[in-house]
């Protein structure tokens, strides 16, 4: 077999091997294209994944928020309740020793007749009246199932 029958015989085994007259040598680069392709593919659902885990993260932190949002003004309202609490005791509490001078002095100006309620006792101004205790105790008592310090551990996780 000559140079020239072994070159013309490889040349249909190349063609029947390719389906096609490109030379074998045209196909490395093919071959390369398409290896490429691979790692991109694996990639694109590397990252496909990735952004399906921070799309979860973003909507647990949305959760979160929500939550803060309205535990926020839960506190809101209980500091709104407080004050509001604080401000009908010191009305009371001014207007009480007003009261107690007009009920000493009749509409003649002659001292009036002691009853059992102006002879009660005046708390120190330092003491705070049991009403107004009982509800700053309410305001800084956490509600059932507030546990803040959880919550901001599970964000930090999350991230």
């Amino acid at each position: 077999m000559t140079d020239e029958d072994f070159a013309a015989r490889l040349r249909a085994v190349e063609r029947a091997v390719t389906d096609s007259d490109a030379a074998v040598a045209d196909l490395s680069e093919a071959a390369v294209v398409h290896d490429r392709l691979d790692e991109i593919e694996a990639d694109l659902a590397d990252l496909a994944e990735r952004l399906d885990a921070l799309d979860a993260t973003v909507q647990s932190l949305h959760g979160y928020v929500g939550e803060i949002d309205h535990v926020n003004e839960r506190v809101e309202r209980r500091a709104d309740a407080a004050r509001a609490a604080v401000e009908r005791l010191e009305d009371e509490r001014r207007r009480t020793p007003r009261d107690d001078t007009e009920r000493a002095h009749d509409t003649t100006g002659q001292p009036a007749r002691r009853t059992p309620d102006t002879d009660r006792e005046r708390p120190e101004s330092d003491e705070l009246p049991a009403d107004l205790e009982a509800a700053v105790a309410d305001s800084e008592r956490p509600a059932d199932g507030d546990d803040d310090a959880s919550l901001f551990d599970r964000v930090r996780e999350s991230l």
